[in-house]
């Protein structure tokens, strides 16, 4: 039996949870994890949320374990009927579109969060936004995770760390070059939710929480507030859409020798610079963006039509830069 949340049913729970936190869940075959995750949002110290999953097809056993959690938790976990999207991008933006809500976070089927997560990254919020005093400016926090395997036992204490990345390189071009944030880290607030929504076309953004950072970030740095310690279990397995993956400095001169070698790494760097410069352009359609950085974003987007001595001086100039790396991104840029 299909009992999941009506439009009308919808509708009335976009006003009446107009003032709460709509965490936002994408699921797909999960039945090895899932509960774990909604007993973790169960036991959130900060209780003022509502949690709506949408399902992309899932062939195991997900629907029916949500079909029981629903039941068992009518007023707090609602499920929301929709076509399948084919992807986790997708899913979370398609569910963005569907909730009205104060603030948003996304969170994934196989992780488990700290009890105090909610409660911490409302807690940055509140100051980003007393100290900005403007109700339509947007703003989004992010925490760490600490990675661990699929038992929940430790890998690493930080992910942010682990895969190479400065939580606190957080300008506008830092975040496009180098996310250091996963989406089920963050929280946002509607003003943020209204740009985000103006994407035109997904196939040109890797992932959901990168145009989300990186529009928070396009306002400047006091729209965005790091929680610089984990607050999410990342747990990894065979199944994760994306994993945890270090690299040291080391490996990365051997890859991209071994890549040098094989003759691909000219094509694969050209890929990560493109998936940026298409970010930006993507960026550039959206309106009530600073217009000085939707400016850069243009140029950014067309950089690959400059010579390239010109495309370094671009770089160099407005902070187009890796934590790790850059001197490689010169090399193919």
């Amino acid at each position: 039996v299909k009992i999941i949340a009506r439009e009308d049913e919808v509708a009335c729970m976009k006003d009446k949870n107009a003032n709460t936190i709509a965490i936002l869940m994408a699921t797909y075959n999960g039945q090895s994890y899932i509960k774990e995750m909604l007993y973790s949002l169960e036991k959130q110290t900060y209780q003022d949320f509502v949690c709506y999953i949408h399902d992309d097809g899932s062939a195991d056993e997900t629907m029916h374990l949500l079909h029981e959690w629903t039941r068992e938790h009518p007023y707090r976990f609602v499920l929301l009927e929709g076509k399948s999207l084919g992807s986790a991008k997708d899913n979370f933006l398609w569910m963005l579109s569907q909730v009205d809500a104060a603030y948003y976070m996304f969170a994934d089927q196989d992780d488990v969060w700290t009890s105090d997560k909610i409660e911490k990254s409302f807690q940055k919020m509140k100051q980003l936004e007393a100290l900005c005093q403007d109700d339509y400016a947007p703003f989004c926090v992010f925490t760490d995770m600490q990675v661990v395997d699929d038992t929940l036992h430790p890998i690493a204490p930080s992910f942010i760390r682990y895969i190479g990345r400065d939580p606190y390189r957080t300008s506008m071009a830092q975040i496009i070059m180098d996310n250091p944030a996963a989406g089920c880290t963050m929280l946002f607030n509607r003003a943020l939710r209204t740009l985000a929504l103006q994407l035109q076309d997904s196939a040109k953004v890797e992932m959901h929480d990168v145009w989300v950072l990186a529009l928070a970030a396009s306002f400047g740095a006091e729209h965005i507030g790091i929680i610089d310690e984990p607050c999410v279990l990342y747990r990894q397995h065979e199944h994760n859409e994306m994993g945890a993956k270090a690299e040291s400095k080391v490996d990365k001169i051997r890859r991209n020798l071994q890549g040098m070698i094989k003759g691909n790494i000219l094509q694969k760097k050209r890929i990560f610079l493109q998936q940026g410069r298409d970010l930006a352009g993507q960026m550039c359609l959206v309106e009530g963006l600073p217009q000085h950085q939707r400016q850069i974003l243009a140029d950014f987007s067309r950089v690959g039509e400059l010579p390239k001595v010109k495309r370094i001086q671009f770089y160099k100039k407005y902070g187009f830069t890796r934590n790790q790396g850059t001197v490689w991104l010169y090399l193919w840029v």
